[in-house]
């Protein structure tokens, strides 16, 4: 009889996985690499994954969920959306984005690359999610009054620039002060200005 898997386990074969496809890319990660970096053997990693490629697609997709969930719930709360609503999902979003430098990385590198990967497929989909809540955001807040008048396709695009470059272009971790700077940078292209 098998013995059942164990999600904490996959849990760590996916983190040792994504923090090695961060820093040495998809070719130069091995699953000898993996298991030792998960604390596994070898062939636990195939326990949960079936091979290199399903681990790196996993580690590609699964994140989208986390960020569409994060990200996309302010969609909802569209009608009662305010100033200082929009300056708290501003800071969420830095903070969120800052916390997740190893998947940025690995985004990075599949969009650097995406003759090889079809990840790239669901990527372009989540930024157009993405762009889209950005827009009823920035349309939301002309209509009310709070934001001027801007072309909301551009902030939208400028917007998802600024957070993926904010988290790739300084290596420390998030800071209060890191963190301040690019609120008060992200709320200027939105058009507030404090």
């Amino acid at each position: 009889m098998a013995k059942p898997k164990s999600p904490k386990k996959r849990e760590e074969i996916f983190n040792a996985a994504l923090r090695l496809f961060s820093r040495n890319g998809y070719s130069k990660t091995t699953i000898k690499d993996i298991s030792e970096e998960a604390g596994v053997s070898f062939g636990t990693v195939f326990t949960y994954f079936e091979h290199k490629e399903a681990l790196f697609h996993a580690c590609v997709t699964e994140p989208l969920d986390e960020f569409r969930n994060h990200l996309l719930d302010a969609k909802e709360s569209l009608d009662t959306l305010t100033i200082d609503k929009l300056k708290s999902l501003v800071a969420q979003h830095i903070t969120f984005f800052l916390e997740k430098e190893d998947y940025l990385r690995v985004v990075q590198y599949v969009i650097g690359q995406p003759e090889r990967f079809s990840e790239m497929e669901m990527l372009d989909e989540f930024a157009e999610q993405f762009m889209e809540l950005v827009k009823a955001i920035v349309t939301t807040g002309m209509r009310k009054g709070f934001l001027p008048e801007s072309d909301p396709d551009e902030i939208g695009y400028g917007y998802l620039a600024f957070l993926m470059g904010a988290r790739l272009t300084f290596t420390d971790h998030a800071n209060v002060q890191l963190t301040n700077a690019f609120k008060n940078q992200a709320l200027r292209l939105f058009g507030v200005l404090d």
